[in-house]
């Protein structure tokens, strides 16, 4: 990493970017009346890295170095934990109901819900690893096009 660029902004937007959508998805998910899938789950987490990464972008004009990116995976990995932590905790608080359930299905399906959130942990952070990477070096070349013309 270099030695002066501070990548806690990125975090935080990711972050941020990371809640907001969770949150659209939710609403329009609800007033729709459809339950979500991976694929929301995905998307969400790859338009929280684009949103990090552009700006990465657009500060230092150039892709994050190897480190950088590196750090930005595990902690954008981290904060999608947080975020997701925090958005069930609304949820139960919101319905009561559901946290019983929650752990009584845990309770009885406790290894299965470990392998799962192994699988979907190492999922995360590959698709983290593109957005970063070769989704990121693609919204580069793109704002280099643009801004050649």
């Amino acid at each position: 990493m270099s030695q002066n660029t501070p990548l806690k902004k990125y975090l935080f937007i990711f972050a941020g970017a990371n809640l907001a959508m969770m949150v659209i998805a939710a609403v329009v998910l609800t007033l729709l009346d459809m339950d979500g899938n991976a694929g929301v789950n995905m998307g969400i987490l790859i338009g929280s890295a684009m949103a990090a990464g552009h700006y990465f972008i657009k500060d230092h004009q150039r892709l994050p170095t190897a480190a950088e990116k590196r750090w930005l995976v595990f902690m954008s990995f981290l904060a999608s934990v947080l975020v997701s932590l925090l958005f069930v905790l609304v949820v139960v608080l919101l319905e009561p109901n559901g946290f019983a359930v929650i752990m009584m299905t845990l309770q009885e399906q406790a290894i299965v819900f470990l392998v799962v959130m192994l699988v979907v942990s190492v999922v995360y952070l590959l698709v983290l690893w593109l957005g970063y990477g070769f989704m990121l070096e693609r919204q580069f070349k793109a704002m280099q096009k643009k801004a050649a013309s």
